[in-house]
């Protein structure tokens, strides 16, 4: 008769705290797993308790309580036999169970009684006391003691029993820790593994095919597969598969009723299956059963890393088959967590490295586009003798949607051009209905001087070939070099500014004339009619025109620029240099606006236009110049 202590008893509470310890260990308590269907045996068998033995000090221990308790105390191992202490060299070894027996007695000075054939579990016919050493796995061994051992004292034989159990208790304590830095081990190895893998990878399908091979090796299992959501289509689309079949990867019907087993590990659980045939969640269990595939353990692939209690859906779902029953153990579950975590995060790198280089070909194309844009604009400026010429342009992108314009009618200058213009919206859909509206503009006025007629002719061909949301401020103006006289139409643009010397001197605040009309920007309304006006301009003018990015730039109050300071700004300047250039405005006023805004960065487009009227001295040294030039 074998008697078993009270540790046996209590295996369930044992096995509870060993998984928990385990589970703690792997890192599984923030997902939630779902076992609660699981009840075949463990994936792992359970192994021996020469194992974990190293000095044997565990049998020591077992012939210390001997010889202080007179009683014969020994150690085995799952299959019978006894641990035994050795000195020197291997520090213990394994006898027969009744040689083991045999040495236990000894060491009090008794002996077994012979027997012909020797049970395991009754040497000598002897009657045990076992106090088993418990695994999460199972039992790996025992402790015992002869049961019947001083029967006359039931007191001091329950004490030393005991003794006994709590001595395999701390055992097994003890075992369970260095299962679990084993499990632990065999985790960050397999983890190690799959971050070489994945660092050699060299694209999204290698890294998946690498991952569910690595899967399926460290849990020990049959068949797999790794599928991502499509973004287009929300289907599971597989990526990687090993050990099914093209009937099993092409059925789209889920294997649970309603999908349920996969919407729970789409949403981060690790949901583990451990008799697909008989799981009255499976909606077809001849599915699995025509596959050969008996159990199941499956996750998602999650950015973010886990995504349990339902913070958002994953991107791509593991699941992994045995053909043979399984129970997944909490270690297990957390270890198939990493890997899809880690899978999950390689996509995620992958996924960026791909849009970054989309972005650099993006950059390239931009970059070349504006520059392109940028040699469309005019370079060079009419070089007439009566005028100064002055211009900037800065975008708030590397594309912008304001242009600028400065032309002649003919080559010996009668009359000269000036278009300031706005695209509404930024980047490069503005720059592409910018290189329309100036290509428009200049294939017009090529056949065209009018004002009137230029401004109808540009607004027609924008509103047949633009959307209604799509339309152009501009101010446009063309001088007659002779007379001096200046047309100019404003197409809901701000009015060009003016900026006058007092009658009679160069000293003084000069006067300030806003030169603009009514009219809607061009690209709204085809019938819109455009007012045309004129003014003589004089030696000393100097006229500005420019775009809202001047105007509307802002400080860090959210203070607008405004018409205000661009008219404060050039005075000052045109106060104390009245003879100050066209180029010596540009630079005055842009520095005032950089000042006005500090570090902030521009939120639109900035162009400026500036001509001055030279004085009479100034205009024929400049014709002088411009005839040597010639010569």
């Amino acid at each position: 008769m074998t008697h078993v202590s009270d540790s046996a008893s209590s295996g369930a509470d044992n096995d509870t705290m060993s998984s928990t310890v385990l589970g703690g260990g792997s890192g599984v308590a923030s997902n939630s797993v779902d076992r609660s269907r699981s009840t075949s045996k463990s994936a792992t068998e359970p192994v021996s308790i020469e194992k974990f033995l190293t000095d044997g000090s565990l049998a020591r221990l077992c012939d210390e309580m001997t010889r202080l308790t007179g009683v014969p105390i020994w150690l085995r191992d799952l299959d019978g036999r006894v641990v035994v202490p050795r000195e020197g060299g291997k520090l213990w070894d394994l006898q027969k169970p009744a040689e083991g027996a045999q040495r236990a007695h000894q060491l009090v000075g008794l002996s077994l009684p012979r027997q012909e054939t020797q049970h395991p579990d009754h040497p000598g016919g002897l009657d045990l006391f076992v106090a088993p050493l418990r695994t999460p796995d199972g039992v790996c061994g025992s402790i015992v003691m002869p049961a019947d051992w001083r029967g006359d004292d039931p007191s001091g034989r329950r004490a030393l029993e005991r003794a006994v159990t709590l001595m395999a208790s701390t055992a097994s304590e003890s075992i369970e820790g260095q299962l679990a830095l084993r499990q632990r081990l065999d985790e960050l190895g397999a983890l190690y593994r799959l971050s070489s893998l994945l660092v050699r990878a060299p694209d999204a399908n290698t890294m998946l095919n690498a991952a569910l091979d690595l899967a399926l090796d460290v849990l020990r299992l049959d068949a797999g597969s790794i599928s991502m959501v499509d973004e287009q289509t929300g289907a599971l689309v597989h990526r990687a598969t090993r050990g099914l079949s093209e009937e099993w990867l092409s059925e789209s019907t889920p294997l649970s009723i309603d999908g349920m087993l996969r919407e729970r590990a789409l949403h981060g659980d690790v949901v583990c299956v451990a008799d697909l045939w008989h799981d009255d969640r499976i909606a077809d269990p001849q599915r699995p059963q025509q596959e050969n595939v008996i159990s199941l353990i499956a996750t998602g692939l999650s950015n973010a890393g886990s995504v349990a209690g339902g913070a958002g859906p994953s991107t791509g779902l593991i699941r992994l088959y045995s053909r043979t029953q399984r129970e997944f153990t909490p270690a297990e579950c957390g270890l198939l967590r990493s890997i899809a975590d880690h899978a999950a995060m390689v996509i995620a790198m992958q996924r960026l490295r791909d849009l970054r280089a989309q972005d650099g070909h993006i950059r390239r194309q931009v970059r070349l586009a504006a520059d392109v844009q940028r040699r469309m604009l005019s370079r060079s400026r009419p070089d007439n003798p009566r005028f100064d010429l002055a211009h900037l342009y800065e975008p708030s992108f590397q594309l912008g949607g304001d242009f600028y314009d400065l032309f002649e009618k003919s080559s010996h200058g009668r009359e000269l051009g000036v278009a300031v213009g706005d695209v509404v919206g930024k980047g490069v859909p503005a720059a592409i209905l910018m290189s329309a509206v100036r290509a428009s503009l200049r294939a017009i006025v090529a056949e065209e001087w009018r004002l009137q007629e230029v401004i109808r002719k540009v607004n027609l061909a924008m509103c047949r070939d633009t959307l209604e949301s799509e339309f152009v401020t501009l101010w446009a103006g063309i001088i007659d070099t002779d007379t001096l006289e200046l047309s100019y139409c404003s197409a809901g643009h701000d009015p060009a500014l003016l900026f006058r010397r007092p009658s009679g001197s160069t000293a003084g605040a000069p006067e300030i004339l806003a030169l603009g009309t009514e009219g809607m920007p061009v690209g709204i309304d085809p019938n819109e009619t455009y007012e045309v006006k004129s003014i003589r301009l004089r030696a000393g003018d100097v006229l500005v025109t420019y775009t809202d990015g001047i105007g509307e730039a802002k400080d860090f109050d959210n203070q607008r620029f405004g018409r205000e300071r661009v008219e404060a700004a050039l005075v000052e300047l045109l106060r104390s240099e009245p003879n100050a250039g066209a180029q010596r405005c540009v630079d005055h006023l842009v520095w005032h606006v950089r000042q006005f805004s500090g570090l902030k960065l521009a939120e639109d487009d900035i162009t400026l236009v500036v001509v001055r009227v030279r004085d009479d001295d100034a205009a024929g040294t400049a014709s002088s110049g411009a005839a040597g030039r010639g010569r």
